[in-house]
């Protein structure tokens, strides 16, 4: 049976369940896949697990992995095994196996093996909360990041550009890179000066990097605008990330792109209606480590950018701050103030 999508796969489930034996044990199907593995979905009766088996004979080392509330992971002798407990929410379930079989059938070299890490980025990706169909905040922030690696760090370190990006991985600051480092900020406003909030003592510190620069992006609402899968798919396809591609899919499952969410998103559509890009240095206003008294930490507060126009930089000086001396952003990406 070939299946391709999360909806799909519920459905199946469903109709495996429905198919309840006279007494404990389990009801199978073998899924289809482009590589040569035994690939089944599984109910378990009387407690109605879901299962999805893997039989592989990969050298690969065996694990117990947890990657939410009654949803597990184990590897054992190459064979791979996940279990939803009835308890667990099955749309991140289904979004989960969908996510995984993609891999499985653009994989032909060591599939299982690539099917465990990803495992392992998912794992990463929901235990900072993410795994549902992203809040308005959340798509708008993903957004914004993006914007920046296309516009920014694929110019200025296109062969790192995706290992720079630290934000998804839980990082202070959304990219880092050598001496450097450039904190997104991105919201939706029709306001000249938006607030910019900042959360932690960490995304203004400077610490031991030459370089911090601080940009604040605005976008409004527009219907010939780019959606959230329109920006994914361009840099998926971008010449500056040909390499990376592999990094790139796990940076954006762990800043909370699912594949098989995408739908919702398809028509929201936004254009950078402002950029602006800020060298934060002593004097800078905002709160970092050093001024808190011992105990205090975690703090989020608002910034007003009103203050901070002595740091401002355009552009070109932003690019060359970040190693990038030739390459210009192109004028038609920004409506000007």
């Amino acid at each position: 049976m070939t299946i391709s999508n999360a909806v799909q796969i519920a459905a199946l489930f469903e109709d495996l369940g429905a198919e309840t034996p006279a007494g404990p044990g389990a009801v199978r199907r073998r899924l289809e896949s482009a590589v040569t593995l035994d690939v089944f979905a599984e109910v378990r009766f009387p407690d109605g697990e879901w299962a999805l088996l893997i039989d592989s004979s990969e050298c690969l080392d065996d694990r117990d992995l947890m990657l939410a509330n009654g949803l597990t992971c184990s590897v054992r002798a190459g064979n791979v095994e996940i279990v939803a407990q009835p308890s667990t929410d099955r749309g991140v379930f289904s979004s989960l196996l969908a996510d995984l079989l993609s891999h499985l059938a653009s994989t032909s070299s060591a599939p299982t093996a690539t099917v465990t890490r990803r495992i392992a980025t998912w794992q990463r990706m929901l235990g900072r909360g993410l795994g549902q169909v992203l809040g308005s905040e959340e798509r708008v922030g993903l957004f914004g990041e993006l914007l920046v690696l296309r516009d920014f760090v694929v110019r200025a370190i296109a062969g790192n550009a995706v290992a720079s990006w630290t934000g998804p991985r839980g990082g202070a600051k959304d990219f880092l890179w050598g001496g450097w480092g450039l904190e997104a900020k991105t919201t939706v406003s029709s306001q000249l000066f938006p607030p910019c909030r900042i959360h932690g003592e960490e995304q203004l510190g400077i610490g031991s990097l030459t370089t911090l620069l601080l940009t604040h992006q605005t976008l409004r609402r527009d219907s010939a605008g780019l959606s959230l899968p329109d920006l994914v798919d361009e840099l998926r396809e971008h010449r500056g990330l040909v390499g990376q591609l592999s990094a790139l899919e796990d940076a954006l499952l762990e800043a909370g792109w699912v594949e098989s969410h995408r739908r919702h998103y398809e028509d929201e559509r936004w254009v950078l209606a402002g950029r602006r890009l800020y060298r934060v240095e002593d004097g800078f206003p905002g709160i970092i480590s050093s001024m808190l008294p011992a105990g205090v930490s975690g703090v989020s507060y608002n910034l007003d950018l009103r203050l901070c126009g002595p740091f401002q930089v355009d552009e070109g000086t932003a690019r060359d701050l970040l190693g990038d001396e030739t390459s210009r952003l192109g004028e038609e990406h920004l409506v000007r103030e």
